[in-house]
């Protein structure tokens, strides 16, 4: 296993923890969403479904990887693959390619992980997870605030703000397989300002056969307050080297206990490193503020196409500067806001295949382009009360995106003439220009202090991919593609009491122009699919030693016509979409005492079927995991995970391809031991 030395991390890693430390002064805020507007708010002020994972949510799970979150928020289903890959499902279908990372749009103190157009569907390793202070996640299409990707929903993180930068701890953490991991974080002061700072490395052997990985990450923010203006500066680093095993074939194959190990591609790799940085520059008081932020981003990524028979290589990256700015007012007795935003990138692709295949799949280069990208974009927000109990708000995003192509080999098929179905084909160089509208408007009733009802009605959208556009194949010499909608209404229903929140929701999403290969292996608009469905989150909120929560969700994801999708030869209009369980469900019963605690939580996933057709399914599963903590001390604590308590047999995640059906096995019963140092603050 290729391994980038640990010597470093370790040692920068205990550094961390023996920074000065130094407690900010301003006060402990109240759990705020700043996800939707930019500005705090409280969740109840929201006419959106819109969830928050937080601090102590985040250090009881203690998730090596984001696919141990989803199960606290109802219809968020993150699938794991091999080591820290994923596939991301909210209020949606597994969806899979460039068109399924651009479906659901992932950020970090709202800046997308990646650019418009240059999505990786795995994109969710360039985030600093244990580092995160909280999660805000929005199911449904984001508000006017935000634009290209939002199709389907957000997940935010969000790092330390200056009321929480003064948290000091250490963890070493061990489990099966030779895993190990070292995460740290330190918050300290200095002229003013305070800082954070977290490192984390992780290294795995593998559950199956040459399929370990090393990652690490260092973040950094920082927080300052300068003639009545904020100061907020974040930079993030990560860096994957892992060994791909990739899914086993054959039926019910994840029920073998002698094939799960198996790695049918043992030289299969993925090595991707990222660099984020922004600075936001902000002034809020009651009825007024603004803010502007600035950022840039980096990711490069190299790895083997191990789920094709020809397994080429892939080489990718882009690199992104911006700007967002938000403006809000009084107006008359309600609110305005407004915000202008720009990015520029400058990304690149190349394939290569090392070795002869066939004719039509030849050794050597396949793609090699750059692609020129700007984003600009201008929304309004406003905010009008209707009387005592009644609120309305608006808002209005309308985005250009445009890409400048160009082909670094030549126009055209890369095959030899005598190839008699290319499988790669070059476009000449072209510019391509789209236009979008993101937009919503909603109601919020205030029953009583306690109770409000919510209507949404909202618009997303997502312009195609750049690979959708230029990594053609048999033969198209152009895609001529729209971007993809979705229409979206939806009834939420919100209380708080003493000893309980409820938060529920029912909706109907209809997608349009949805970007699919068809029979031809050609990109094409056309398709149409259906989201319907209901959600529920209810959580204690009492003092007592004693905590529940419950995730649930039903939804009925459909074909609503019949595109012609490749390898489909039936009509499936009205099918249900593969990859799209109609039930999920996530519970969680806990118990804290003084000097231990303790966390029990069940894992739920309906059947699903596992391609269009609906003639194959995979039926599901019900996980049982156990979390507990023991206090040494005030600054010693022990932890432990007991994940797939029963050593359930089941798959992460099933499909069908190449005629046969396709696993991605769930590991067996795993036991983790944490030993926690905190230093007194």
């Amino acid at each position: 296993m290729r391994r980038t030395s640990k010597s470093i991390f370790f040692t920068l890693s205990l550094a961390v923890i023996s920074l000065p430390s130094g407690a900010s002064d301003s006060p402990t805020l109240e759990e705020v969403f700043v996800t939707a507007t930019r500005f705090e708010s409280a969740i109840a002020e929201l006419n959106m479904a819109a969830y928050q994972v937080n601090s102590d949510a985040l250090e009881t799970t203690a998730a090596v990887h984001f696919n141990e979150i989803g199960p606290r928020v109802p219809n968020v289903w993150i699938s794991r693959g091999n080591g820290q890959e994923s596939l991301v499902s909210v209020r949606s279908p597994v969806l899979t390619g460039s068109g399924g990372c651009g479906s659901v749009l992932m950020a970090q103190n709202g800046v997308s992980l990646r650019a418009p157009g240059f999505c990786n569907v795995n994109q969710l390793f360039d985030a600093h997870l244990e580092f995160a202070d909280r999660l805000e996640m929005i199911t449904g299409p984001t508000p006017a605030t935000y634009g290209a990707n939002g199709l389907h929903g957000m997940i935010n993180l969000i790092t330390p703000s200056r009321s929480t930068t003064s948290k000091n701890k250490i963890e070493l953490e061990t489990g099966p397989n030779a895993f190990w991991r070292l995460n740290t974080r330190s918050g300290f002061s200095t002229s003013g300002a305070d800082w954070a700072l977290g490192v984390t490395g992780v290294s795995d052997g593998g559950f199956k056969q040459n399929a370990g990985y090393d990652q690490h990450k260092l973040s950094i923010t920082r927080h300052a307050t300068t003639h009545q203006t904020d100061h907020a500066t974040f930079m993030s680093f990560t860096q994957l080297n892992q060994e791909t095993a990739g899914y086993i074939q054959g039926d019910d194959v994840y029920r073998i206990k002698s094939l799960k190990r198996i790695n049918p591609n043992p030289e299969a790799f993925r090595d991707a490193s990222s660099l984020h940085f922004s600075h936001t520059i902000s002034q809020s008081r009651d009825t007024s503020g603004w803010s502007v932020t600035g950022f840039a981003r980096h990711n490069s990524m190299r790895f083997l196409q191990h789920f094709l028979p020809w397994q080429a290589i892939e080489k990718t990256g882009h690199s992104s500067i911006g700007l967002q700015t938000a403006w809000r007012s009084a107006l008359l007795t309600g609110e305005l806001q407004l915000g202008f935003d720009t990015q520029f990138t400058k990304g690149d692709l190349q394939e290569n295949q090392p070795l002869p295949f066939s004719p039509n799949q030849p050794q050597g280069a396949h793609y090699d382009y750059t692609v020129a990208a700007d984003t600009s974009a201008l929304f309004v927000l406003f905010n009008q009360p209707l009387g005592e109990s009644v609120s309305w708000s608006m808002g209005v995003r309308t985005e250009t995106t445009g890409y400048d192509y160009d082909n670094r080999l030549s126009n055209g098929s890369a095959c030899a003439p005598t190839a008699s179905a290319c499988r790669f084909y070059r476009p000449s160089d072209t510019t391509d220009r789209f236009s979008d509208i993101n937009a919503h408007t909603g109601l919020v009733w205030q029953l009583q202090p306690e109770q409000a009802l919510r209507l949404n009605v909202a618009r997303g959208f997502r312009p195609p991919e750049t690979g959708e556009l230029y990594r053609l194949q048999n033969g198209q010499a152009q895609a001529t593609l729209d971007s993809e909608a979705m229409q979206s209404v939806e009834i939420g229903y919100r209380a708080e009491q003493k000893h309980w929140t409820l938060d529920a929701t029912v909706y109907d999403m209809d997608k349009t122009d949805v970007i699919f290969q068809d029979a031809n292996r050609f990109y094409v608009t056309g398709a149409k699919t259906s989201h319907k469905g209901a959600e529920l989150l209810l959580a204690s909120r009492s003092n007592s030693p004693w905590r529940a929560s419950l995730s649930l969700a039903y939804a009925e994801h459909r074909y609503a016509n019949n595109p012609g999708y490749l390898g489909v030869n039936q009509s499936i209009q009205g099918n249900t979409v593969d990859t799209a369980p109609r039930w999920l469900a996530g519970a969680h019963l806990g118990y804290s005492a003084p000097r231990w605690a303790t966390e029990l939580e069940l894992v739920y996933q309906d059947e699903y079927a596992t391609e269009p057709t609906n003639q194959t399914t995979y039926p599901g599963h019900t996980l049982i995991n156990l979390r507990a903590s023991w206090t040494l001390s005030p600054q010693w604590q022990i932890g432990l995970r007991v994940m797939n308590l029963t050593d359930t047999d089941y798959a992460e995640r099933a499909d069908y391809g190449f005629g046969q059906e396709r696993y991605f096995v769930g590991e067996p019963r795993s036991l983790f031991w944490t030993l926690r140092y905190s230093p007194e603050s």
